[in-house]
């Protein structure tokens, strides 16, 4: 009887580590941080772009990005592996997560307006610009397109969305497009 007893005790300590994950007190703090920006644009418009974190850990959260319109409307939302993207990797608390969220979603300095993509010269196969190349998504992978895009000049938000690339995107018409990704050296 007592073996059935120390048997079942057994069992029951075994579900419970299963239902709980058997989280040390580190991982169990997890890995949740936030930033919020607003992303002011040249023809009066702000927009909200909120990151976050969530994982058992920062080592394997997931980082993810939202940008708002003034109606609260979702304009563009990405979820990336953060032990795969550039600056986030390195967040090993959620108090440097939260550091790392707001560097990735500040200052957009990199690429401003469509009219600073780098220009696709005739009879090239893509824009060229030097050492750190830009690709246009399939929808743009054509010159005539991708120079229109440039003319417009539409207002543009670029962040890191891997180890050597940043994604950027074309505000037109109230909606944000991806138009390409620029590399940089890794």
């Amino acid at each position: 009887m007592r073996a059935i007893i120390i048997a079942g005790a057994s069992v029951l300590a075994a579900c419970t580590m299963a239902v709980s994950g058997g989280e040390s007190a580190s991982s169990a703090q997890g890995c949740q941080a936030e930033a919020v920006r607003t992303w002011d644009v040249a023809d009066g418009g702000a927009y909200i772009i909120n990151a976050s974190s969530a994982g058992p850990d920062c080592q394997h959260a997931v980082a993810t990005i939202v940008v708002r319109d003034g109606q609260n409307d979702v304009l563009w939302a990405d979820a990336l592996a953060v032990q795969h993207t550039f600056g986030l990797n390195e967040a090993s608390t959620p108090a440097a997560m939260r550091t790392a969220l707001e560097e990735w979603i500040g200052a957009n300095t990199t690429i401003m307006t469509a009219s600073e993509l780098p220009q696709w010269l005739a009879n090239t196969s893509e824009p060229q610009s030097g050492e750190f190349p830009f690709y246009p998504e399939p929808e743009w992978n054509d010159r005539a397109a991708y120079e229109e895009v440039r003319a417009r000049n539409a207002p543009m938000f670029c962040y890191v969305q891997g180890m050597e690339s940043m994604a950027c995107l074309a505000l037109e018409h109230g909606r944000l497009t991806k138009i390409g990704v620029q590399s940089f050296p890794g």
